[in-house]
């Protein structure tokens, strides 16, 4: 089966002599902010229960918390001391830095709103420009639900009865991170829990009462992971306990410029087969596994030795740290010329339409006139062509994901993974045009309280498609940093991939992953996008 190849450290030099060549020749237009260190390989996340203290990801801590079954304990994440993410190029972690940090407040106060409906109603959620100002229908939340938007300290929002605008139930506005969810709780009286627990009787059934009481438990896990972490639990404590951490390995990022590498067998396209050899891909399930003795698809076409002109077996991905806090990895040349040509020229086939936001969601708001996210976009699925199916392989590696998750796959291929289908969604094409633009907003959505699974978005990888635009930069405004209040900006280059997680390694949602796409001043930009989840995909 093809995936990513970790090998034993007797073979990897063997590996990088390999991809260095290809790394060297792919090195000079590196204008990268970040130098050049030394390419490790991390290994990932683990549970509570799955790993030893080798291989755990340093930034889980144990926490022992109570939410009225007795102690329970779990690791959670807690972000590291600033200073260690100033290394300099210093793989020694025990090292200190030459100069003390200390933490730069963004200019940028935005936040992930987490809001819940706790009442066995219909709702309908508003957002109102400023007290007494004119109100806008956002979505509706049906009964024990929660969703959540992008938002802003002072920003005003409310619930009314469905289809009432007139008759408010109540009043939110929002504070500073980390006061990113709100509650509206009908039957809570404070003070007086003798009155809330009858009212709880009077008004729901043995099922809603159910999802209430877990409501409870999820507020008082986030209350008390809040007080540990100093963040916001984004995601529910389900029957099973907290949101369980991402099946998926995470690349570690501990320092600035810290890199990572990783080999392929999706070695770059160099030249473009005949368009009638690149239809679409009609093998399914198991049948499309390649195994370590077949070859690569069409590797006549592919990047070749220079001094032997014979195909290269493998390919070197180096991923560069931007952003400890969310990850946030650069990776250079992970497309060829001839492969974005390729999906340009797919594109020419394809109708584009405007993007709308969020991961869709329970609502029939009109959003073509939407100022949050103003580009066009359609999508094309793994099997267009063979070439996009070794984009997908290749993700799959960097990723360190087994290739047969991306697709759907046969009766007991990958059983141990709950569901048949693919993990990933099908690649989103977008296009800004001038003044186009995606303000910040996060990938991942919310579950609902029944949902102990609580599938989400994991990973986001960007591939950019074309250069030399004005604007357009991909931008992460909450980064951890202490040398500058301004965002982290990703410039696009042609080929070159970004990566990114939206969840935490102990499973919770990342509200620092928030990031936005700047608008375009001068030209226009292309690219594609790459959503991975964990751990089903819905």
């Amino acid at each position: 089966m093809m995936t990513a190849k970790y090998h034993p450290t007797t073979r990897v030099s063997w590996y990088f002599a390999i991809a260095l060549s290809v790394v060297s020749l792919l090195r000079f237009q590196n204008d990268a902010l970040i130098p050049m260190v030394h390419a490790t390989e991390i290994e990932g996340t683990c549970t509570w229960s799955g790993c030893n203290n080798e291989e755990r990801d340093p930034a889980l801590k144990e926490f022992t918390y109570d939410v009225g079954d007795g102690p329970q304990t779990t690791l959670v994440y807690v972000e590291p001391e600033l200073n260690s993410f100033y290394r300099n190029g210093n793989e020694d972690l025990s090292t200190e830095p030459e100069k003390s940090y200390s933490r730069v407040t963004p200019n940028f106060s935005g936040l992930g709103g987490k809001f819940i409906n706790m009442s066995n109603k219909m709702l309908d959620f508003y957002w109102e420009d400023k007290k007494g100002g004119s109100a806008r229908l956002m979505t509706h939340y049906p009964p024990f639900s929660t969703d959540g938007t992008g938002t802003f300290p002072s920003h005003r929002f409310f619930l009314t009865e469905s289809g009432e605008p007139d008759k408010r139930l109540n009043l939110w506005i929002v504070k500073k991170f980390p006061n990113n969810v709100h509650i509206y709780d009908p039957y809570k009286v404070e003070g007086d829990p003798e009155q809330t627990e009858r009212n709880l009787q009077e008004h729901l059934n043995e099922n809603e009462r159910r999802q209430y009481d877990q409501w409870r438990k999820t507020i008082s896990y986030a209350e008390q992971y809040k007080a540990f972490t100093g963040r916001t639990y984004l995601a529910n404590y389900g029957a099973s306990g907290p949101r369980a951490a991402p099946m998926h390995r995470m690349w570690r990022a501990e320092y600035f410029g810290q890199q990572h590498w990783v080999t392929t067998r999706e070695t770059h396209f160099v030249d473009l087969p005949p368009i009638e050899e690149l239809g679409e891909v009609t093998d399914v399930g198991a049948s499309r596994v390649l195994k370590e003795s077949d070859p690569v698809h069409f590797r006549e076409y592919r990047a070749r030795d220079e001094n032997t002109g014979e195909p290269l077996e493998v390919m070197n991905m180096t991923l560069t740290v931007m952003s400890c806090v969310p990850r946030v990895f650069e990776i250079r040349n992970f497309m060829s010329q001839q492969e974005v040509n390729h999906i340009l020229y797919l594109a020419g086939g394809i109708s584009l339409k405007h993007s709308r936001t969020g991961d869709g969601g329970e609502t029939d708001i009109d959003q073509s006139k939407s100022t949050t996210r103003t580009s066009k976009n359609s999508w094309v699925k793994r099997e267009k062509s063979p070439i996009i199916d070794a984009i997908y392989r290749r993700a799959a590696d960097l990723a360190r994901i087994d290739e047969a998750l991306l697709r759907a796959r046969s009766e007991g291929e990958r059983s141990d993974v709950k569901e048949y289908k693919s993990l990933a969604e099908t690649l989103q094409l977008v296009h800004y045009d001038v003044s186009q633009q995606y303000t910040a907003h996060h990938d991942f959505g919310y579950a609902h309280i029944e949902d102990d699974t609580q599938p989400a978005r994991f990973a986001t990888i960007l591939f950019y498609l074309n250069e030399g635009m004005v604007g357009g930069h991909t931008s992460f405004p909450r980064w951890v940093n202490g040398e500058t209040f301004h965002e982290l900006k990703v410039k696009p280059e042609l080929g070159k991939a970004i990566l990114f997680y939206d969840q935490l390694p102990d499973g919770n949602l990342d509200d620092f992953s928030q990031h936005s796409a700047k608008p375009i001043i001068d030209g226009e930009k292309w690219l594609i996008n790459l959503w991975i989840w964990d751990p089903t995909y819905k």
